[in-house]
């Protein structure tokens, strides 16, 4: 072997040597800490919030860099309160609710809407003879606190005053509803009113569109703050939910076993014909999941009006903004 190719070969192991002492010194790079978030539902754990129950399972809050928190919501919670005071950065909301609260000098704003049209319906046995709102007079009606603007909204419309009717407050409970004390009652037609279907009760339904009420269902919300103060968490948080809803649409069946990740009790068949009843309510084959309609917001601050449920001065343009949704889709 001649003096060159000795010398090119002592090179090479050298360099190779160089090489292999440098990558066992390598230190793998920390993983940056997720950010804690935390949410508000506006109910229990169940099928209404598979969408972020996925963005959870499915790794798209990890992939923005987040580790997010639910708070369960209930028929006594003041689900608005806890984003307002900062215990929650997000929270789901009804849009009746949202404008009465910004009308109030609450600075939350809808960010999102994840049911387009409006699940909230009454219900009463097909046998009672109960088939519009103006029978509710001189009946007891079960409500919660998602419900409440709807109601009041929609009986305004034909005519009834608030003291012709008993608001109820009760946990939706099939053994409630089955003793027939109170006569009426209001829920979600993807939600408890499917439970009661499938336990074999023959119902009439008194849907609020039917008179006038357009609402959109659920809404995402937020506040002024954290919209000027972090617009890029909001951002990141927001992506990650629409993911979330996007597979929770195209994947139903996989909802019932989700769900019951954070309600272990929770019946995992139900819960899948629970989200099976959502898509066309959240997938409404216009726009995109979770768009707002100005026009629509417009709409829903004129009927609280005119019903008198709302007696505040709103600016209605400030109560949401399409800000983080054009982002998103644009992108």
């Amino acid at each position: 072997m001649n003096p060159l190719s000795q010398s090119f070969i002592v090179y090479i192991l050298a360099v190779g040597l160089v090489l292999g002492l440098s990558s066992c010194g390598r230190v793998s790079p920390t993983p940056a800490p997720l950010t804690p978030i935390t949410v508000q539902l506006s109910w229990l754990h169940q099928a209404e919030f598979s969408g972020f129950y996925a963005a959870d399972q499915q790794g798209y809050f990890a992939a923005e860099g987040l580790a997010v928190t639910f708070l369960e919501g209930g028929p006594e919670v003041n689900f608005i309160a806890p984003v307002v005071n900062g215990t929650a950065h997000f929270g789901i909301a009804q849009p009746a609710d949202v404008i009465l609260a910004r009308a109030a000098g609450q600075p939350v704003r809808s960010i999102a809407v994840i049911y387009r049209h409006s699940p909230i319906v009454f219900f009463a046995l097909a046998e009672s003879g109960i088939t519009r709102p103006q029978d509710f007079a001189g009946q007891k009606i079960r409500t919660a606190s998602t419900l409440n603007q709807t109601l009041q909204a929609m009986t305004a419309r034909v005519g009834l005053e608030p003291d012709q009717f008993e608001p109820v407050y009760l946990p939706s409970e099939l053994e409630l509803f089955a003793s027939g004390e109170v006569p009426i009652w209001g829920g979600f037609i993807n939600v408890f009113a499917l439970e009661v279907q499938q336990a074999g009760y023959e119902l009439n339904f008194i849907y609020p569109d039917d008179y006038g009420i357009h609402f959109y269902g659920d809404v995402l919300i937020t506040t002024d703050g954290l919209i000027e103060q972090n617009p890029d968490l909001v951002r990141r948080f927001m992506r990650a939910a629409l993911k979330g809803w996007t597979y929770a649409v195209e994947h139903p069946a996989e909802i019932g076993p989700l769900v019951t990740q954070y309600q272990p009790e929770g019946n995992a068949e139900l819960e899948t014909a629970r989200m099976i009843a959502s898509i066309p309510l959240v997938n409404t084959g216009e726009d995109f999941i979770g768009w707002m309609k100005p026009e629509l917001w417009v709409g829903m601050e004129q009927t609280l009006r005119a019903q008198n449920v709302l007696t505040r001065p709103v600016e209605i343009s400030n109560v949401y903004t399409l800000q983080f949704l054009q982002e998103i889709y644009e992108q």
